[in-house]
């Protein structure tokens, strides 16, 4: 059979079960944007309180004022997030 032949080569189906080939539609994950945001959002927050405690103790600051700097940016992480975006 050389090349042509086997382009113009068709198969049949039965009409009942074309029928169910024409109506097929294809279904995909829709949510990449919500996981997108949710991915990005759990990096963030785990990333800045630890950064800002990481920086504040190598800057020899007292326990307190590291618990206290860390409590703070706990509150105003989740709002500056939700205000901006």
């Amino acid at each position: 059979m050389s090349l042509e032949e086997d382009k113009t080569m068709r198969i049949s189906i039965e009409p009942e079960k074309q029928s169910l080939l024409d109506h097929h539609t294809e279904k995909h994950f829709t949510a990449g944007e919500v996981v997108r945001d949710i991915i990005i959002g759990v990096s963030d927050g785990l990333t800045i309180p630890f950064a800002l405690a990481a920086g504040l103790s190598s800057a020899k600051a007292f326990s307190s004022i590291v618990l206290t700097a860390g409590i703070a940016e706990g509150a105003a992480g989740p709002i500056s997030m939700g205000l901006g975006g």
